[in-house]
């Protein structure tokens, strides 16, 4: 019989923190890292669409908390750390158009990452994708901030200014040894400047993934398409806020045998 200690030494974790990029590309993700990791591996992971990194969001109906105020965080702590662990931190710029300042949402990263130093995993950081911000129409900005931050009222050439000193700071807080800085490969976008495109998303979790030192494979044969967008729109996290009322889900929420758990904050 394995022991217990044993067990959990042979499993892998992968903490990923995110907003809608993660939640549009959850099932991806969820194909291509048992591909990539040792398994069992148990997915953690502090996502949403609109999701803020330090204060409450909202989307449509529904409300999250900061993924600081998360309970992913006491659950990570109550884990034994023996598991092998990477961290993902992806879509940094919705705080943005919360009208956050950079040097906000800066001390907000560094705090996620003092946390997740504490797993002893190495980092992964994206930066912001420059490339079309640089070039967003002002009617598409207008569009997009009136769906995803109606409450916005941030003009697009601020937005422009803090995303180019934001993508800076982040390159300087990659510099140290346990953190790689993934820059925004342009051709992962489209029409939509800020959502990887559906057929683009396999690339960028192998892209994010082998940064990390796993293996690599033929990410071309994972499809992505409306269906796995929306396949876990339904699936609730620990805490969420929906029409008002509150509710909360033991985790993990997602289980495939024993070679994968999901745990959504």
């Amino acid at each position: 019989m394995v022991s217990e200690t044993n067990d959990q030494a042979e499993r892998h974790r992968l903490i990923v923190l995110g907003a809608s990029n993660v939640a549009k590309s959850l099932d991806v993700l969820l194909r291509v890292a048992p591909r990539m990791i040792s398994k069992p591996l148990e997915v953690y992971a502090a996502i949403g669409r609109g999701r803020s990194y330090g204060t409450q969001s909202q989307f449509l109906f529904r409300r999250l908390p900061g993924i600081l105020e998360s309970e992913l965080w006491p659950t990570l702590e109550s884990r034994a750390n023996s598991a092998k662990t990477s961290c993902v931190i992806t879509d940094i710029g919705n705080d943005l158009l919360y009208s956050r300042t950079v040097d906000q949402i800066i001390a907000w990263l560094e705090q996620c990452i003092i946390r997740l130093r504490l797993t002893a995993g190495p980092i992964a950081i994206t930066g912001i994708p420059l490339a079309g911000i640089r070039t967003l129409a002002p009617y598409k900005f207008r569009t997009l901030r009136s769906l995803m931050f109606p409450g916005s009222t941030l003009e697009l050439t601020t937005v422009q200014q803090r995303a180019e000193e934001l993508n800076v700071r982040v390159q300087a807080l990659a510099q140290d040894d346990d953190i790689t800085f993934i820059p925004q490969n342009p051709e992962w976008y489209g029409f939509d400047p800020i959502h990887w495109k559906p057929r683009k998303r396999p690339e960028v979790w192998h892209t994010i993934l082998a940064s990390l030192g796993h293996s690599s494979f033929d990410y071309t044969r994972v499809r992505s398409t409306f269906m796995h967008e929306i396949k876990h729109w339904m699936t609730r996290p620990h805490q969420r806020t929906l029409f008002g009322l509150k509710q909360s889900k033991q985790q993990p929420v997602i289980q495939r045998g024993e070679q994968l758990t999901v745990a959504l904050y």
